[in-house]
């Protein structure tokens, strides 16, 4: 009885209802013989939970509405783009401590839970032999300091749970971010030791961890050792840029080397030397984000609304639809704009790019080659008139192509597909080489932090830059890391940092009034800046979203604690 309430309450204060609803493995299954005594005993009864910590790192991708767009909705990259109804515009007003909370609170609050079960049974478990134990151990330190790392750079101070909770508790109490983060830093410091160079996709080797415990010291402003750290993930374990065309189609004298990066059937490729930590979504395959396949749905929530009933040819008749082997269909998909673009990475970040591979014609989808694809209008085949669309905002904006098409949909075959499976980066060298840029930045050793960057546009073929700034290295990031990092969470990690060094008149003290990351959002973000008016409701930001509110029924719940309210949403303590 003891562990079947254990499941149904596991982290209850945290995650209360939506997380119930949201998350099957809460629901109780009656398998004693799988009970936690009885499996978590050697190593190959570890690796069934850490299967879990790796499947949670996956729910962030996939599906339609998934917990990434929030990282992008709430940036400088861009906006919500369904009406209010479906989608946050106006934050002040819709994202407060007791409306829905964002779904990566679940899954972070998730991923801590399966990695203290690691952590915490390990102690009693009878390896073969210290290598073997302290490389389940060292998994999973990693997947628990990731999740902390996105909560603490999303919602500040949280409680900070470093065991297992076998019992009903409601006396947590909040944990200094920076707190937490030295934890994490010491916890992967163990790991980095221990993880093995080599691991099948979906684990977690060496590299990732290097990776992580960069941004973790990035985090605490050691940037000496972000340097180190970095530099190990880029030298020591057989990881390389791809610089030359590789995969599937690389004799077909169409795409390129960036736009094989991304090719579904490349991105676990034994040739692809660049991923360092990659995770799966296959067709009919164990263990998929959701009941029943679903697909990634990047094409259903990343592209315009290109084929709705505002897209009007001359003639004031439907110039685009949807449709079962309707023409443009299999290579668009079905978009709805979930994440609409600002004009800032739509237009500006694009200037004087040249000959960069990131937004040539066969990668970047420029929305003007767009034509109408209505067998009935007269104007069928012809480029799509702009003057016509009646909704620019959600049905006529640019993208990048290369990295948002999955062209088999398995699930939506011939009809209105939404995209199909494919593998996802989580973590890719030629961040590594952006987060040594930043280290160096920081570290005021500007010329390697521009060799650094400079890496990754003569790889895409762009311009090299002659001097570099933070702008300069977030900017890279847009280019290069678009629907790969988790943008929100690093635009207010780097704020903080500048917070922590007093950098630009920013400080801690008043962080949420005046921060960096709210600043660049309203200076890059014309939605934001303008407080566009969209639907019902327009655009609205604040200063004090620099940091997410933390669920009210998680604080109500947790009644012998004390788990603290950001500032700025009601219920903070000034």
């Amino acid at each position: 009885m003891k562990n079947k309430l254990y499941k149904k309450i596991l982290l209850l204060f945290l995650t209360g209802p939506l997380f119930i609803s949201c998350e099957d493995w809460l629901s109780p299954k009656p398998l004693s013989f799988y009970a936690p005594e009885n499996t978590f005993v050697d190593k190959a009864g570890f690796e069934s939970i850490l299967v879990s910590c790796r499947k949670q790192l996956k729910l962030e991708w996939f599906g339609d509405n998934n917990p990434s767009m929030y990282e992008y909705a709430f940036s400088d990259l861009g906006v919500f783009g369904c009406p209010e109804a479906v989608n946050i515009h106006n934050l002040e007003i819709q994202f407060t401590p007791y409306s829905a909370t964002p779904r990566l609170w679940s899954l972070a609050w998730g991923g801590i839970k399966y990695a203290n079960i690691v952590i915490t049974r390990q102690e009693k478990a009878d390896f073969k032999t210290e290598q073997d134990k302290n490389e389940i151990l060292s998994e999973g330190y990693f997947h628990r300091a990731y999740w902390y790392y996105r909560l603490v750079n999303l919602w500040g101070d949280v409680p900070m749970i470093l065991q297992e909770v076998e019992e009903p508790k409601m006396d947590f109490n909040s944990s200094p971010r920076l707190e937490i983060l030295k934890q994490m830093k010491d916890d992967l410091e163990f790991a980095v030791k221990w993880l093995p160079e080599k691991a099948e996709y979906g684990a977690v080797n060496r590299a990732a961890g290097e990776h992580l415990l960069t941004k973790i010291y990035l985090s605490l402003g050691e940037f000496e050792n972000a340097i180190a750290s970095a530099s190990l993930c880029i030298k020591n374990y057989g990881h390389d840029l791809m610089r030359e065309r590789f995969g599937v189609r690389k004799n077909d004298g169409i795409h390129d080397v960036v736009n094989d990066l991304f090719n579904p059937d490349n991105i676990s490729s034994k040739e692809n030397l660049e991923g360092i930590l990659v995770v799966q979504e296959r067709f009919g395959m164990e263990g998929n984000t959701g009941p029943g396949d679903k697909g990634s749905q990047r094409m259903r929530g990343w592209t315009p609304y290109w084929c709705g009933p505002d897209v009007l040819d001359p003639d004031g008749k439907r110039g685009c639809v949807d449709g079962k082997n309707v023409a443009l269909m299999d290579s668009l998909g079905r978009g709805i704009a979930g994440v609409r673009p600002s004009n800032f990475y739509q237009y500006y970040l694009w200037k004087d790019c040249k000959n960069d591979l990131r937004h040539n014609s066969v990668n970047w989808y420029d929305i003007s080659r767009l034509w109408y694809n209505n067998p009935k209008s007269d104007y069928y085949e012809k480029q799509v008139q702009k003057a016509y669309v009646r909704d620019t905002f959600r049905c006529y904006f640019s993208w990048p192509y290369y990295k948002i098409f999955v062209g088999k949909d398995e699930i939506n075959v011939g009809n209105n597909p939404k995209g199909g499976f494919t593998d996802q980066y989580i973590f890719r060298l030629a961040e590594t080489y952006l987060l040594r840029a930043e280290a160096y930045y920081w570290a005021d050793r500007s010329e390697e932090a521009l060799a650094d960057l400079n890496e990754i546009r003569k790889r895409a073929k762009a311009p090299e830059l002659e001097s570099i700034s933070i702008e300069d290295i977030l900017d890279e990031r847009a280019r290069e890391l678009y629907f790969e990092e988790p943008r929100k969470c690093e635009l207010t990690r780097i704020a903080f940092i500048m917070a922590q060094l007093g950098k630009n008149g920013y400080s801690l003290d008043n962080f949420h009034k005046k921060n960096y990351y709210y600043d660049r959002a309203i200076e890059k973000n014309n939605f934001y800046k303008e407080e566009y008016f969209y639907s019902t409701n327009k655009y609205v930001i604040r200063p004090y979203h620099v940091l997410w509110p933390i669920p009210n029924e998680t604080i109500v719940a947790n009644a012998e604690g004390n788990i603290t309210q950001n500032l700025g949403y009601p219920g903070a303590k000034e």
